[in-house]
């Protein structure tokens, strides 16, 4: 009789295979599973895409990309002779009791160059990295406490055998975080195929702050020239959430506030609403994201509703009308008064139109700006929406509207 039985496969231990800990299982012992959910990503195939990324040299957000651009289908970033950074506008926020994962692929040219190259989630007030100097590879991790920002760097000694940096290679960060969780460093390990943990941050019972104080962090490159121009290139690029949902926001409106719920208007594209999110908020960095839910404008007569989209501040003059803070302030609005003294006034030219819509008369006309998750419309910090209605033909109107959003908090 013949044995056809397989020889035993040799086994991952098994917490490797159902996870580390007792509370990999539910109140009534079943297995947890975990997928992980995309919060943000980039490629760079045929340029550096205007929507997603900024660059900012010596601190200077830039109009345009100057050190940053797409060679070959990777992201090329060169110091040339500054300190140059390429970040998303998006700020991805990190959601309570899940894990969150930074991955990339990157190249770094001439390693030993005197320079240093920064690749990870981070910003000048808070991250985690990766750092390459002229001696090697670093972990990192950036965090304010009582205004004073402070960087760790540990010297990553345990490198996969034969890693080139200047070759390209696979790197991930891998957070528990929670304020005070284990943070992982891996690399991919040529030999095997695999990623290979290489550092970690040991932070638990250790901690007497949180290890960074802010968790919504841009994905993020810099590289400084200190006597040498050094380059980062990156294929791709994510971060995601290891059993998230993505967006779990904050419901917010503006409208005018007239007792009639409208201003009077004339002539074309007059500003009727502004709204923007600051770039700083108590003296920091402001990291909240809103979302854009919906827009219901009204007019008495047939008329035109326009959303515009700067970064321009200077679009919007004051007059001597002022802006109100929403919520706890890490937003304004700005409704236009045609009463004022000076009311408040918008220049097309420092803005782009983002949509425009017709309004029948004497009827409310709503338009939604989420679009079951083919795309979505977000603010950032410094960016600034101005809301115009005018009549068809110019003339005289009534018109008001209210605008819908859901802040990342």
């Amino acid at each position: 009789m013949t044995d056809n039985t397989l020889p035993d496969l040799p086994r991952e231990p098994m917490h490797r295979i159902l996870g580390a800990g007792s509370l990999t299982l539910d109140a009534w012992g079943r297995q947890k599973t975990v997928q992980d959910y995309s919060l943000l990503h980039g490629m760079f195939t045929y340029s550096i895409p205007v929507g997603v990324w900024k660059e900012s040299l010596n601190g200077v957000e830039q109009t345009s990309f100057v050190n940053a651009t797409s060679v070959n289908g990777k992201l090329h970033l060169d110091s040339a002779g500054a300190t140059t950074n390429v970040s998303t506008f998006r700020h991805p926020r990190y959601e309570p009791n899940r894990g969150h994962i930074y991955s990339i692929s990157a190249f770094l040219p001439s390693p030993e160059a005197l320079g240093i190259r920064d690749f990870g989630l981070f910003t000048a007030e808070s991250g985690v990295f990766f750092r390459v100097r002229t001696n090697g590879l670093y972990a990192c991790l950036r965090t304010t406490v009582d205004t004073v920002t402070t960087t760790k760097e540990e010297k990553i000694t345990h490198l996969p055998k034969g890693i080139d940096l200047s070759k390209g290679n696979v790197y991930d960060i891998q957070m528990q975080w929670r304020g005070v969780g284990n943070i992982g460093f891996f690399i991919g390990d040529p030999t095997t195929g695999v990623s290979k943990r290489v550092h970690e941050f040991k932070n638990l019972n250790v901690l007497t702050e949180l290890s960074l104080f802010n968790p919504a962090l841009p994905l993020a490159f810099e590289c400084t020239n200190t006597g040498a121009n050094v380059v980062i290139e990156c294929g791709c690029v994510d971060v995601s959430s290891e059993g998230g949902k993505n967006y779990d926001g904050t419901y917010g409106a503006v409208s005018i506030g007239t007792n009639s719920g409208s201003v009077a208007v004339t002539g074309y594209n007059p500003l009727v609403l502004a709204y923007r999110i600051l770039d700083t908020f108590n003296g920091l960095i402001n990291t909240r994201d809103t979302l854009n839910l919906a827009i219901n404008g009204y007019a008495d007569q047939k008329s035109l509703l326009r959303v515009w989209v700067t970064r321009d501040l200077s679009a919007v003059s004051n007059g001597t009308q002022t802006w109100a803070a929403f919520g706890d302030g890490h937003s304004e609005y700005l409704e236009v008064d045609p009463a004022a003294g000076t009311p408040a006034t918008f220049d097309t030219a420092k803005a782009a139109l983002q949509f425009g819509v017709r309004v029948p008369q004497d009827s409310t006309l709503v338009s939604g700006a989420t679009f079951d998750k083919a795309a979505s419309l977000t603010l950032t910090p410094g960016d600034m929406l101005i809301f115009t209605i005018h009549r068809e033909n110019g003339g005289a109107a009534n018109v008001g509207l209210t605008y819908e959003f859901s802040e990342g908090i």
